[in-house]
């Protein structure tokens, strides 16, 4: 180990100190690294809530309600929905949802196409591909 001394001189009243200093030396590295960046192949999501109740609704009004699709998949994804109904507003489409990110969609239900009020079933179906 190779050292470097340096000398510091403390004067106190009339002695006079020498106090041997020792600089350190500066030591190097480096870290070299690779990474490749893909678009995964892998679409998934995850919709919530599972059961969208609109519950009781005055006919001839429109109600919306909230749903949260989530990108699990490992790639950037165009999301597509489509009801089996025409009282729910359908068709809708998303590109470009990045992987672990989320959107919030809007379900609108108008209830005045229907000729009389009563209860009525629909399904929503989710479609991700890797865009």
């Amino acid at each position: 180990m190779n050292r470097k001394i340096a000398v510091l001189l403390i004067v106190a009243s009339t002695l006079a100190f020498e106090i041997p200093v020792y600089a350190g030396l500066v030591a190097t590295q480096q870290t070299t690294g690779h990474i490749r960046i893909i678009n995964g192949t892998n679409a998934g999501i995850s919709v919530t809530p599972t059961l969208l109740d609109f519950g009781n609704v005055t006919w001839g009004t429109t109600v919306t309600k909230q749903i949260t699709v989530l990108n699990t998949g490992d790639c950037v994804e165009n999301i597509n929905a489509t009801a089996t109904q025409t009282a729910l507003v359908s068709g809708f489409l998303f590109k470009g949802l990045f992987p672990r990110h989320q959107i919030v969609v809007n379900a609108t239900y108008d209830t005045a196409v229907f000729n009389s009020p009563g209860d009525y079933s629909f399904t929503i179906d989710w479609t991700a591909t890797c865009s």
